[in-house]
């Protein structure tokens, strides 16, 4: 059997949290600057950013694992593994596959039994938010639009190998994009304007000032979305991490595609 690493340092805020989920909060000895969830969290060492940490701090706390997550990090992975780094990488592109990071993880760290009650926990909560969605008529899915950001009349949004695409699916809606074989990418408002879409979903922590900035957009006035009072509001910290809460955030945006199945 592998030796069960005792020292390991965290690139991801999603990453930080399944750990401290498994248990392995003690065993954390580095984590980026926006690791802030649970609340042990901000007591380690901090590595600076997700895109850019400083490599020369994560080798000095001695890890003998360092856990990374998605494209961003590959460059990274390849710097750290020549410096004789223990790399754990990988990527989701669906809730599955957040799911099977749970275990993936667990079985990296000795932490395999913990990995699947996680798994099942975070199942049986999706589970209950299909139960509230399911028939639902075709003509009744709400399309929904994902603003990541708008600026100078570009707009950064997703595609069908986003992890978010997935959750909106298992909610009761659909992202405009779904058949859009990308993760991230932008487009102009006439796109926009011409699809139109049911529901916007935005992360902010103030509803009130976060609607406000979407509904003052210019030329976002005519979208039905906007029209209608459907901009969703959602914590960045659970809407852009593949992390144990997303049966939560399925759950909070199944209540906002479907306020009539949840009362």
């Amino acid at each position: 059997m592998a030796k069960i690493p005792q020292r390991i340092v965290s690139l991801a805020p999603s990453n930080t949290e399944i750990l401290f989920d498994l248990g392995l909060g003690a065993k954390v000895v580095g984590v980026t600057r926006y690791c802030n969830y649970p609340e042990g969290a901000k007591e380690k060492e901090i590595v600076d950013g997700f895109i850019n940490p400083d490599l020369e701090k994560v080798i000095a706390l001695k890890p003998d694992l360092i856990l990374a997550y998605s494209t961003l990090q590959k460059p990274l992975v390849s710097k750290l593994e020549e410096r004789g780094q223990n790399v754990f990488w990988f990527y989701t592109h669906t809730v599955n596959d957040i799911l099977e990071s749970f275990e993936r993880i667990g079985e990296v760290t000795g932490k395999g039994e913990a990995a699947q009650r996680l798994r099942k926990d975070v199942e049986a909560r999706v589970e209950a938010v299909q139960e509230r969605v399911k028939n639902i008529p075709e003509q009744e899915i709400p399309s929904v639009f994902r603003v990541h950001s708008a600026q100078r009349g570009t707009i950064g949004t997703i595609g069908g190998d986003a992890f978010q695409t997935d959750v909106y699916r298992l909610a009761g809606g659909k992202n405009i994009f779904a058949d859009t074989t990308k993760d991230y990418f932008k487009i102009d408002l006439e796109t926009l304007l011409k699809l139109d879409p049911n529901i916007i979903v935005v992360a902010g922590d103030d509803e009130i000032e976060t609607k406000s900035k979407i509904k003052n957009q210019d030329g976002w006035e005519g979208l039905t979305a906007v029209k209608t009072d459907r901009v969703v509001v959602i914590p960045a910290e659970l809407i852009c991490r593949p992390n144990p809460r997303i049966g939560f955030t399925i759950e909070r945006l199944a209540k906002e595609f479907h306020p009539e199945r949840f009362r």
